[in-house]
């Protein structure tokens, strides 16, 4: 049974370490810095204390699989610190949202692949740093790019927790996140709201995500991003529902006063839109407002 250290000891880490302690499978989860030795997990009626150990604590090698659950903006930083702890081979993976962040990982370990995970899961940090568990959702891992089998390292561990699937054609899998995070994440940070308060009374879209959509989903298309049959707009509202009582990681960020990861989500889709000669002026906006 493969042990995991989960980097990261926020929202969607201290999630992934409940539940796997809740399935009985081997994990510890790490922060970068002394001050913090627990962290208070609330699901539902039932409360948690989960250990959290330092990095530094560890001994030089020992790391076999490693999931960083930090932000984009913090992962490369975080694998840093952590490389030093990697046993040769050690499998690393990464929850973070966006784009943008391949080519420093290829630069650091360039013989290593970096394994992503895409989750609808949703959890939130309150003023106190307890974390919230808002829904289970489903997580999807695999490779990059490659398609091939779930190894013995996933099947003996991740596949074990509920909603958790290997998947082989990942890349399509973070392409629809990438779209999702793009048109609900920036605009919850904007407008300070849940994600259910994106929707009208009907559960139908509020205007500033129809428009949203209407201007991202073509631009998304064309760079192979946005691959789903039906409509971006119908996916996000499906999310927004689902999710209603989700403070999104951006929102949590900005209310935190941290930077966003903006800029491995909209500013990423304006990159790569500009090498297509497309102007999307309602992300442009975003972007300048919460960079």
């Amino acid at each position: 049974m493969s042990h995991w250290h989960i980097f990261g000891a926020g929202a969607m880490g201290s999630l992934i370490a409940y539940r796997m302690q809740h399935a009985r499978l081997p994990c510890t989860l790490l922060h970068h810095h002394e001050g913090e030795s627990s962290r208070l997990l609330i699901d539902g009626q039932s409360s948690t204390q989960l250990p959290i150990h330092t990095l530094d604590a560890q001994a030089p090698g020992s790391i076999k699989r490693l999931l960083i659950t930090t932000k984009a903006g913090q992962l490369l930083d975080a694998l840093k610190l952590a490389m030093p702890y990697l046993s040769p081979n050690a499998v690393i993976a990464c929850t973070a949202n966006g784009l943008g962040f391949d080519e420093g990982f290829k630069a650091l370990l360039p013989q290593q692949n970096l394994y992503r995970a895409v989750s609808t899961a949703a959890a939130y940090r309150d003023h106190r740093a307890a974390v919230h568990v808002v829904a289970t959702g489903s997580t999807r891992m695999g490779p990059g790019k490659s398609a091939e089998d779930p190894p013995n390292w996933f099947r003996d561990s991740l596949a074990m927790l509920e909603g958790w699937c290997w998947e082989p054609c990942m890349e399509l899998a973070i392409g629809e996140k990438f779209s999702i995070n793009c048109v609900i994440n920036p605009l919850t940070a904007k407008l300070k709201c849940l994600n259910g308060q994106l929707l009208l009374l009907g559960n139908t879209a509020g205007p500033e995500l129809r428009s949203l959509c209407e201007e991202s989903e073509p631009a998304l298309k064309r760079l192979g991003l946005w691959r789903k049959h039906g409509d971006l707009l119908d996916a996000a509202v499906s999310v927004c529902r689902s999710t209603a009582k989700n403070q999104s990681s951006m929102l949590q960020d900005t209310l935190a006063g941290r930077p966003t990861e903006i800029n491995y989500l909209n500013a990423e889709l304006l990159r790569r839109a500009h090498s297509l000669g497309l102007e999307l002026p309602l992300n442009q906006a975003l972007v300048s407002s919460l960079s």
